[in-house]
């Protein structure tokens, strides 16, 4: 959950595109936020853009520095403050220094730490850029009635969209499909049980499939987290509890269940799941902005981020290869899925302690419970845990007789004057979180001096207050999402930022990318235009900057001229034709870069990028490249 999933997908104010291609990150889709304008902050205000800005440089020191743990916690908690001031100033984006503050923080999304991810772990970023060889159809194309499966809410529909993933997973993404194909075999009777508990079509499970390859503990650039890819916050909105001990996110069950009570609540606010596909994907305030301005509820027709424009046909391609396997050259492979009893427990146990009660070993629980972070359950929570199956109440029975101290490992630490909880936990070789948690602290609870902490030790679990403050509640359904609020938002946008230019008749699409120095105004001669129909097909309001390497959508008539002076061109303008330019592929070699290549092929690195479909500028050995040089026959003599 690609609610998959980037720091842009937080920041729902819509003003840049941040989600990791492929995989779903993110989908903070809490309260909308109001449209009415809202008096700046003041500049000494913690929440100023200053104030943010020395946040974000202290973020990226220890992204430098290689701090995984705090790099990650710094960012969330800094996106989430910018985002609940987007909330209630609406209009702060439309600032200058702002805007420069969200683009400074958007790069946060491609900062990697050293954290390590297991190899067998689905990589969506990986996914993406072997996408990047293929060129993504700018429209569907022409679609088909159903070939089969025709008592199926999802009938079989034919377009370019889905040639595309097809194309991919029998090709370069084949040996991907088939481990996440392996891996969607151990879990299947769990979700589809889960699934049809719920009332939910059994296709559904392709949305997980597509989602993390059925990793456990899949993590995308955009945090988020697990089969379903839920982020923080809106995993916290149906009740997936994450703290330094535990994360449910990463639970199949839990996980699993919550993604159910979502895609329904999605599901009822439009009746139409590829919406609620496409909701899910990037947010549910996206798509009713989009349905409001264009005024369509078909999918195939909105204007949506590239990502989600890519998740709906990669979900159908991913269906019609289980559907019929043979067809596509694939066998759904004959595993034994995984089995196993739950049981609860309430008290911080070590998983070495739990395993001796289950009669198996470590490893096996830690297989089993990929939620379980700190090798033992939390403390003051209740939790369930998965054992072998038949073990169920043996456990029970022998947790029951465990004296207190063989559930604890931990120490006694009292408070002197001067100390803080990161000296503390670092004398310890413990965290801050996990002391908070041992001692249920919260962010801002002062210190006292001769105050007793319980400290828990490396791999050890710490002790309980008897009381589970915190139970599973992932099976219950939130509170839904208010549909009639949800249309309001939408109508509202659509008032002040306009409806969406209609495409002139006899035209057809180009993608311009935004060079150094371009501005709407020349973009807008370039191609014969004005600059109300470029702000309206690309959805930019009167105080929104382009900006280099940015791609805009332009509608010219059919008899436009293909390439500019400058010899230059996007993407589709180039490739549709092909009688003055000449298709060549380039597998890129250790050592080079964009730059180099763009010079030896005496092309733009801008155009290669737009050619291939790139947003960034990496490139690894063995990426295919597209590239379009002119036909010599074709130029001007000189």
């Amino acid at each position: 959950m690609t609610l998959r999933n980037s720091i842009g997908q937080l920041i729902i104010a819509g003003s840049i595109t941040l989600a990791a291609i492929g995989c779903s990150s993110s989908r903070d889709s809490a309260i909308a936020p109001a449209l009415a304008p809202e008096p700046a902050l003041a500049e000494n205000s913690p929440a100023s853009v200053d104030g943010f800005t020395a946040r974000l440089e202290q973020t990226k020191r220890y992204q430098t520095a290689g701090d995984a743990e705090r790099f990650t916690s710094s960012r969330d908690s800094l996106v989430e403050d910018v985002n609940n001031y987007i909330r209630l100033h609406p209009h702060a984006e439309t600032q200058p220094a702002f805007a420069r503050l969200l683009n400074s923080l958007s790069a946060l999304d491609t900062l990697q730490t050293d954290v390590l991810i297991e190899d067998s772990e689905y990589s969506a970023t990986e996914d993406s850029l072997a996408l990047a060889n293929s060129m993504w159809p700018e429209s569907p194309g022409t679609s088909e009635g159903p070939i089969f499966g025709s008592n199926s809410i999802f009938p079989t529909i034919s377009n370019s969209r889905i040639d595309f993933w097809l194309t991919y997973f029998t090709g370069p993404g084949r040996e991907r499909f088939e481990r996440a194909l392996y891996r969607m075999q151990l879990h299947r009777p769990t979700v589809e049980r889960i699934l049809d508990e719920k009332d939910m079509p059994q296709e559904l499970i392709c949305i997980a499939f597509i989602e993390s390859g059925f990793a456990m503990r899949a993590v995308s650039t955009a945090s988020a987290v697990g089969p379903w890819q839920f982020i923080k916050g809106t995993g916290k909105r149906y009740n997936l509890r994450y703290n330094w001990w535990f994360d449910e996110r990463c639970d199949v069950v839990a996980s699993t269940y919550a993604a159910c009570n979502y895609l329904k609540d999605l599901y009822d606010i439009w009746g139409d799941w590829y919406l609620a596909f496409a909701a899910y994907n990037c947010g549910e305030y996206r798509v009713a902005r989009q349905i409001a301005r264009q005024k369509s509820e078909n999918f195939w027709l909105l204007d949506l981020p590239l990502q989600t424009e890519r998740y709906v046909p990669k979900f159908l391609a991913a269906l019609y290869i289980m559907r019929e396997p043979e067809k596509y050259g694939f066998t759904i492979p004959q595993v034994e899925p995984i089995r196993y009893d739950i049981v609860t427990v309430s008290e911080a146990t070590d998983l070495d302690v739990l395993a001796r009660c289950a009669g198996t070993t470590t490893d096996v629980l830690k297989e089993l419970n990929p939620q379980l972070r700190r090798g033992a359950t939390p403390p003051n929570m209740e939790i369930h845990v998965k054992v072998p199956y038949g073990a169920g109440d043996a456990t029970l029975a022998a947790i029951a007789k465990l004296p207190a101290d063989e559930r604890l490992q931990w120490s006694e630490h009292r408070v002197k004057k001067g100390e803080t909880l990161s000296a503390i936990a670092g004398r310890y070789g413990t965290s801050v979180e996990a002391v908070r948690d041992a001692n249920n602290l919260k962010r801002k609870s002062m210190l006292r001096v001769g105050q007793t902490l319980m400290i828990p030790k490396a791999g050890g679990a710490v002790p309980s207050s008897g009381l589970a403050n915190s139970k599973p509640e992932y099976m219950n359904p939130s509170e839904g999402l208010d549909r009639d609020a949800l249309t309001r938002y939408g109508e509202r946008y659509a008032q002040r930022v306009g409806a969406v230019a209609s495409a002139p008749d006899g035209s057809r699409k180009v993608v311009h990318v935004v060079r150094k120095g371009d501005t709407l105004g020349q973009i807008a001669e370039r191609y014969h235009t004005s600059t109300d129909r470029l702000r309206s097909w690309n959805n930019l309001s009167r105080r929104k900057h382009i900006y280099p390497g940015q791609r805009l959508k332009v509608y010219v008539p059919e008899s436009y001229e293909t390439a500019d002076a400058r010899g230059s061109s996007s993407v589709n303008v180039v490739a549709a034709d092909e009688s003055r330019f000449s298709k060549t592929k380039h597998v890129v070699e250790r050592g080079e870069s964009l730059y180099s290549i763009g010079r030896q092929f005496n092309v733009s690195t801008q155009d290669l990028m737009s050619w291939n479909g790139l947003t960034r500028s990496n490139i690894r050995p063995g990426d295919v490249l597209v590239i379009w040089t002119p036909r010599m026959d074709s130029q001007n003599p000189r």
